[in-house]
């Protein structure tokens, strides 16, 4: 067996570093939300365009889940059957309330016979959903066009990696970094030769495990990028993979295959770097004084997030000032039932 007491003796996150994850997680949230609304609306010009790169903050995203999974899970996903059922806990119930609300919204449009798919419903189920306007190699697209859901494909594909990688890297760190950095570049290199949405999800896989080692060395004591070199390494030769393919496939566009994975690799990098050290210190001093209101909107960010494309963008009836306005009540309200009052009905899934 494994022994777990060296990270069981790590210390906890400080109260200042939850106070600014918190906040990450609520600013990324309704960024998304802003991003999505602001499209549809015509907002995203002028000043609007600081609201075009809600894809950044779904890299937020993906740090912050393989942060805040390694720091909570480090010593239990060991034994995985606890760990899968704590997964599937969090991530499917407010999975399929999303479903049902886009169902619910397409009717009341009068869309939902022209927009439904058997294979798209099957799919997102499946978490094999991505965005086949943006990127080749797209199983099925997200159920009635719910597009925020395709991060989650990848976001449940880590999850089930984490048991596995984890076991190997207690054993060997050294080598787990580097062989997890060879294997998710290779990964993209068969991306851009034979277009999959496996050797995708792969690659991006690096980019969390970023994450999971930014927790480790603050776990550690360290307080800047510079502790966690070989990952960053590896991020950085991913992100030069993505330069060289948008010159051999060629430039199709800002938020298109090959230069979108370019945005996504460079910018999760700058933000490691950036916020990983003194500034990222800076800032989380200052959060702190935000830490009820951030931690109020955090536990509500992944229903934010699954819901408000059907609420607030979708749907017919929010259309106007009044109309937008009610669905943001009616997202919120949304948002808390699937984030907390389904946090409270379910089974609680085994702490070990």
């Amino acid at each position: 067996m494994l022994d777990a007491s060296p990270a069981a003796r790590q210390p906890k996150l400080s109260v200042k570093l939850s106070a600014s994850l918190d906040a990450a997680r609520a600013v990324a949230a309704g960024y998304v939300v802003l991003h999505h609304v602001a499209l549809t609306r015509g907002w995203a010009n002028g000043p609007g365009l600081a609201l075009r790169f809600g894809d950044e903050a779904v890299m937020v995203f993906f740090l912050l889940s393989g942060f805040v999974i390694f720091a909570n899970e480090r010593t239990r996903a060991t034994r995985p059957a606890g760990y899968y059922l704590r997964r599937l806990r969090r991530i499917y119930p407010a999975l399929v309330a999303a479903l049902l609300v886009s169902k619910l919204i397409a009717v009341d449009n009068g869309t939902f016979f022209s927009t439904f798919s058997y294979k798209d419903l099957l799919g997102t189920l499946a978490s094999l959903q991505d965005i086949a306007s943006l990127k080749p190699g797209v199983i099925v697209d997200p159920y009635l066009q719910n597009f925020s859901l395709w991060s989650l494909s990848y976001e449940v594909g880590f999850y089930l990696a984490f048991p596995l990688v984890l076991r190997f890297w207690l054993r060997f760190p050294s080598w787990a970094d580097h062989g997890i950095g060879v294997a998710c570049c290779l990964a993209y290199i068969l991306f851009v030769l034979v277009p999959n949405h496996w050797s995708l999800v792969t690659s991006y896989f690096l980019l969390w495990w970023c994450g999971a080692m930014a927790a480790n060395a603050y776990l550690k004591g360290a307080r800047d990028a510079r502790s966690m070199t070989t990952p960053l390494y590896w991020l950085l030769c991913l992100a030069l993979l993505a330069a060289a393919a948008v010159f051999f496939v060629g430039y199709r566009g800002l938020g298109y295959y090959p230069f979108l994975m370019l945005r996504h690799f460079a910018v999760a990098l700058v933000i490691l770097v950036v916020l990983f050290g003194p500034i990222g210190s800076r800032i989380a001093s200052v959060l702190v004084i935000f830490a009820r209101p951030a931690a109020a909107v955090a536990s509500i960010s992944y229903g934010l997030y699954v819901l408000h494309v059907p609420l607030v963008v979708d749907w017919n009836r929010a259309n106007g000032r009044v109309g937008l306005l009610a669905a943001v009540v009616v997202l919120a309200a949304a948002a808390y039932l699937v984030d907390r009052g389904l946090n409270r009905v379910l089974p609680r899934a085994p702490k070990n």
